[in-house]
């Protein structure tokens, strides 16, 4: 159930109202809003971030409904800035209101996007999600983890990075489960292998394979010459 009466609710209930009720839109909901709406209506956030194919800059504007005009405010990004697990549609949660489709990613997927930047609040949303909800399991955690595992690599070229996801990684790891974890052997390593599996990287060397066949039957040769 979500809360439609929590601040990230009402506020998102305000632009459904504003747009042309006779055309179809899908917004997805990310960031701290659908924890609002979902586990907790007094975790705050300054802002409720969206995406969608549409652009409601208009709307947002002539609604008021923007940064410098009220808390909380709608914000509009690509999508490209939610950054989580490849599958995390898989786990979203969907409504419809009307006319309009709302997505709301899964908690986790939500809180592995914090991971990359794990400010105060970030952590906070952790803290809160685990403590209301038992969740995320460790097991639960590594997994999605690995999904989003690219979220590891070196930054592009001129891209400054949110944070360190591998200290980030075990600061989270020491805060919910009370123990450390290394990255790279439970995260990073099997999904290497995985893909090394799936585009046949990790055959047999045969080349060296027959060097050493070759090698033995020379070996075997000159011992039955003797």
């Amino acid at each position: 159930m979500l809360d439609w009466s929590a601040p990230a609710g009402r506020l998102l209930k305000r632009l459904l109202a504003a747009l042309p009720p006779e055309y179809p839109f899908q917004i997805t909901v990310f960031g701290s809003a659908p924890l609002q709406l979902a586990i907790d209506r007094s975790f705050l956030s300054a802002d409720v971030d969206i995406f969608s194919e549409d652009d409601f800059s208009e709307v947002i504007r002539e609604e008021h409904l923007g940064k410098g005009h009220r808390r909380p405010y709608l914000e509009q990004v690509r999508a490209a800035v939610f950054h989580t697990a490849a599958d995390w549609r898989a786990r979203a949660f969907t409504t419809k209101l009307e006319n309009v489709t709302l997505v709301f990613p899964h908690p986790i997927d939500l809180l592995v996007a914090k991971l990359q930047r794990l400010a105060r609040k970030d952590l906070r949303a952790f803290r809160m999600v685990y403590r209301r909800t038992g969740f995320p399991r460790e097991r639960d955690l590594v997994r999605v983890l690995q999904n989003a595992v690219d979220l590891y690599r070196s930054p592009f070229p001129g891209e400054r990075p949110a944070g360190d996801m591998f200290a980030n990684t075990r600061k989270v790891w020491r805060e919910l489960f009370h123990k450390d974890i290394d990255v790279q052997k439970r995260i990073i390593q099997p999904v290497l292998a995985e893909r090394a599996a799936a585009y046949g990287l990790d055959l047999p060397d045969w080349k060296a394979h027959a060097a050493r066949l070759a090698s033995r039957t020379r070996s075997k040769r000159r011992r039955c010459s003797r």
